[in-house]
């Protein structure tokens, strides 16, 4: 069979005006947003692929659960899974809130750079790919500081995604993960990880498969809600004073979720994985167990 010729801009725009003329709609789609990250290369068909997901560390504040993150790692890793995803506040940052200095034992830029660098878990399986968020973003509006610049370098396994947001793409699947909105919870856990994705532009929810939001530090599974799949992440900080006033309790987690493919490489299952821990007083050097 000859193989045709493609059709010249001219040609091509002859053929769209017979169409229109006939009542058709001619649309063009737009190109997907470029992904910050592509965790793995090329899929196999009919693949299982697993990603760890965890938001809010908080590392420097007193509240940190760097032992629960630690064994968190371990066990994803033994899950198997081939990256990690990070949804933002890796660091406490400053005057978040404005008691935030009284309950923190890193204090500035520096102190919980450096801190970050030495204590976040590496993983032997792959990158945790990770998103600034208001914590984290503290120390640029502050100060000019950028965690997302000065980390990466000094851990290359902790590449940086970009500000709030960002898309990464697991083979035909787009990942968007976000730090969530600014306030605090809402009357139903559901609510916030709704209007979230409703608020999406509406050509990239339409290329997006799966949403993880941080940042109100509470696990939520949505099921699939205008054709994402929703996700709350929950964190890795206990109560703080701050919580406390608000009334709110953390969930203190992460998740491994599971990508089966389909032989055409289609999302045949999605599993969903929490490991949850109790919250542990005094986890950072030199912490009491016996502190309020």
């Amino acid at each position: 069979m000859k193989e045709r010729k493609p059709l010249t801009p001219d040609e091509l725009r002859l053929h769209i005006e017979v169409l229109e003329a006939e009542g058709f709609q001619i649309t063009k789609d737009r190109p997907k947003e470029r992904a910050s990250a592509r965790i793995l290369g090329r899929i196999k068909p009919g693949a299982t692929v697993r990603i760890g997901v965890v938001s809010d560390t908080h590392l420097g504040s007193r509240a940190q659960q760097l032992t629960h993150l630690t064994e968190f790692y371990r066990y994803a890793d033994e899950r198997g899974v081939a990256a990690y995803v990070h949804a933002g506040d890796l660091v406490d940052g400053l005057h978040v809130h404005r008691d935030a200095v009284y309950t923190q034992f890193e204090h500035g830029f520096n102190a919980q750079a450096k801190y970050a660098v030495e204590v976040y878990p590496r993983s032997a399986n792959g990158p945790t790919h990770w998103i600034e968020g208001n914590h984290d973003n503290w120390f640029f509006e502050n100060a000019g500081a950028s965690l997302g610049e000065w980390l990466p370098d000094r851990r290359k396994d902790l590449p940086f995604l970009g500000y709030y947001s960002a898309f990464v793409d697991v083979g035909p699947v787009r990942i968007y993960v976000a730090h969530g909105a600014k306030g605090g919870g809402s009357y139903a856990k559901s609510y916030k990880t709704q209007k979230l994705i409703e608020q999406m532009d509406p050509l990239e929810r339409a290329q997006t498969h799966v949403a993880f939001f941080g940042h109100w530090h509470f696990d939520d599974y949505i099921g699939r809600y205008q054709g994402v799949l929703g996700f709350n992440v929950p964190c890795f900080q206990r109560k703080t004073r701050f919580i406390k006033s608000i009334g709110k309790g953390p969930v203190i987690g992460g998740l491994v979720l599971e990508l089966e493919f389909s032989r055409d490489m289609k999302i045949w299952n999605v599993r969903h994985d929490w490991r949850y821990y109790d919250p542990l007083i005094g986890d950072y050097p030199g912490g009491r167990r016996d502190e309020a």
